[in-house]
């Protein structure tokens, strides 16, 4: 299925490629088409339609329940840092980032299923927002964002989730120099969202998330690697955000010592003591570390 798609996010996803490149160095009747798409598929990918890169795409993908790794982040806007960090996610859960700087936590970030906490632990404040207001009263979910961080596609919403061949039918493909764009069919109210494949490998390159007018996250995803349980996700995940400040920072995920599915737990704490903020004030804040 092909459709016409916003000039602006096209836009957006155009430039992402060129900054992965950089990085890099359902019926009975659609229940055969997607076996037959899957058991046909030309080994070279300039070969295979985009309904079967979509399904190559999603046999890469494998199913976990948590993982816990150290990360190295590199910041480069509003100030250049480079600090170390481990992440632990709880899949459908929760996500915590803690920072690091001298072998002390000097930040954290904590998303669960409803909201995403940050917190700075120097300056002793903190900032706490609903997912519905971060992203413009979109139906996004924290499967979502751990989707949008480790590289994988996904559609939210009801009935959504991480690509699967039972969700062909709700994405729409555009062909562009570029590479094989994806848009979920039904965007979501507040903002508008898609994905670009690698014109030679059957990876997503990057993403792309418009908020209303002013704002947007821009996703570029380089080093692919194949996981024991993860499958093929993202080896450095770079982030770049657009609107009253902005932020550009990239994660390199440390895959060799990553623990998967060992039962692991994360818990929100208010920070007792600490102050308030809103989400300016706080960035304001973290960039005078």
């Amino acid at each position: 299925m092909m459709r016409r798609i916003s000039p602006r996010i096209l836009l957006y996803l155009a430039s992402l490629m060129a900054i992965s490149l950089a990085l890099t160095g359902c019926s009975s009747a659609r229940r055969s088409q997607k076996a037959d798409l899957l058991s046909r598929i030309p080994g070279d990918v300039s070969l295979q339609t985009p309904q079967q890169r979509y399904i190559a795409l999603c046999n890469s993908y494998s199913e976990w329940q948590d993982l816990t790794l150290p990360v190295k982040l590199a910041v480069t806007s509003p100030k250049s840092i480079t600090l170390s960090g481990k992440v632990t996610m709880e899949r459908g859960s929760s996500i915590n980032i803690s920072v690091r700087m001298l072998g002390f936590e000097v930040a954290s970030m904590f998303i669960d299923t409803d909201s995403i906490h940050v917190v700075d632990r120097y300056h002793k404040a903190y900032v706490s927002e609903s997912l519905t207001r971060v992203f413009g009263g979109g139906s996004v979910s924290v499967t979502d964002i751990q989707d949008l961080l480790l590289g994988r596609g996904f559609v939210t919403g009801g009935g959504g989730g991480s690509f699967t061949p039972a969700l062909l039918t709700a994405v729409d493909f555009s062909n562009a120099p570029e590479g094989l764009m994806i848009f979920p069919a039904r965007q979501p109210a507040g903002f508008e969202y898609g994905f670009i494949m690698s014109p030679d490998f059957n990876r997503v390159a990057a993403t792309s998330i418009t908020i209303g007018q002013t704002h947007g996250i821009t996703v570029a995803y380089s080093s692919p690697e194949e996981t024991p349980a993860g499958g093929a996700i993202a080896g450095v995940t770079s982030v770049q955000t657009v609107g009253e400040k902005d932020i550009a920072a990239s994660i390199q995920w440390n895959y060799g010592s990553a623990k998967w599915n060992s039962g692991v737990r994360n818990n929100w704490l208010t920070p007792k003591g600490y102050r308030r903020l809103d989400a300016a004030s706080l960035i304001s804040s973290l960039s005078k570390l």
